[in-house]
């Protein structure tokens, strides 16, 4: 049986490195349903596919790549129910990858006429996940953050501009039959408002509760200036919030996210505090994301100061996006990455901090970081 040390160190090697498709095996990878190479667009680690490591149960969303320069290990043959990943660089095994199916709602169509792949995709197992709002300021001024293609999948009609709650309400129903929605992450671009999009947020989460009161749901925004609509998010139904700072040190922020750098971190700091108090222990975290050529060191000491307020640090590594500009960003070292994990875990073990007492979204689905992993291992 394999453990959990050796579980952490694969999964995070797979996070980082992605896996190469064989080029004699097209075919094959596409009888099996594997067509994706590469990022196509999204806001985060997107643009790969989740798989279940060899223990059956430990999640992780792999990048799929036609080119080995962004890596050594190579995915082969499927054997049984696995596919076998080669290590070119130890010229052996380096594990085995049970596939997550597409579900079969995504060939089913809403009320009126959309794609439901376009309105909710699945994220790892049965967490239900959509981008509710296809836009961003940020983008439309010249200052979007580099990692982000939420604009993308816009553009490529992989998706619509905006949902509502009678096509939200229909996709969860339908995921529901085939146990892919335990539960919810809801998303968006920023928007020009004051309320950073709050209000859009209030009104479908009203409206998906009527029908799903019981669905946890995690909602996603940047901080704001008001705290009460923190208070209104839960008061409406969310479960779980997610302020992200994406990007670590005031430097790098302003050359990765130049337009959200604008925002002080004191302001992450009150919505932080703020949401512990609203949602309650465990249930506020923040996204980071890491291979932007920052310190090991620095990304520890500065997530420990978060972790001390309360709030789960969701640590990812970046993935490029397949432009000129971001797609030349190094890959993260996985090692670098494996001491960062570590670190983070034993200082939530510290603070009191527990990934898994989260109840909705991105920290309960765990597939693009290894940090409950990381937890389960110190």
């Amino acid at each position: 049986m394999i453990n959990i040390h050796t579980i952490l160190k694969k999964k995070t090697e797979l996070l980082c490195k992605g896996v190469c498709l064989d080029e004699t095996l097209k075919n094959h990878y596409k009888e099996q349903g594997i067509e994706i190479q590469g990022r196509k667009g999204g806001a985060g680690p997107l643009g790969g596919r989740y798989f279940l490591l060899e223990d059956n149960k430990t999640l992780v969303n792999v990048a799929l790549w036609d080119t080995r320069k962004n890596t050594n290990l190579v995915l082969r043959e499927k054997v049984g129910n696995s596919f076998k990943v080669y290590d070119a660089r130890e010229k052996g095994h380096f594990c085995n990858l049970k596939l997550i199916d597409h579900p079969k709602f995504y060939d089913l169509k809403t009320t009126d006429g959309i794609l439901m792949k376009k309105i909710a995709l699945v994220h790892g197992i049965n967490c239900l996940a959509s981008t509710i709002y296809q836009k961003c300021k940020y983008w439309a001024c010249g200052e979007s953050c580099k990692f982000c293609g939420i604009e993308l999948s816009l553009h490529d009609g992989s998706t619509i501009l905006e949902k509502n709650s009678t096509q939200m309400n229909e996709v969860i129903i339908a995921a529901k039959k085939e146990n892919k929605c335990k539960h919810m992450t809801l998303t968006s671009g920023t928007t020009e408002d004051d309320d950073k999009g709050a209000n859009k947020y209030i009104k479908l989460l009203k409206e998906i509760k009527e029908v799903h009161p019981k669905l946890p749901i995690h909602i996603q925004i940047e901080p704001v200036e008001d705290l009460t609509y923190i208070n209104k998010l839960k008061e409406v139904g969310a479960s779980t919030i997610g302020i992200h700072i994406e990007v670590m040190g005031d430097i790098l922020r302003k050359i990765i996210t130049p337009g959200k750098a604008k925002i002080p971190y004191s302001l992450f700091e009150d919505n932080w505090k703020h949401s512990i108090e609203v949602f309650g222990k465990n249930q506020v975290s923040t996204y980071i994301l890491a291979g932007f050529g920052e310190s090991r060191y620095d990304i520890i000491a500065d997530v420990k100061k978060i972790i001390s307020l309360g709030v789960i640090p969701y640590i990812t590594p970046v993935r490029p996006l397949p432009d000129e500009a971001s797609g030349n960003m190094p890959i993260m070292n996985y090692n670098a990455l494996l001491e960062i994990y570590s670190n983070v875990a034993k200082q939530m073990k510290e603070f009191g901090v527990n990934p898994f007492e989260n109840k909705a979204g991105c920290v309960r689905c765990g597939g693009c970081s290894a940090i409950n992993e990381a937890y389960r291992a110190v």
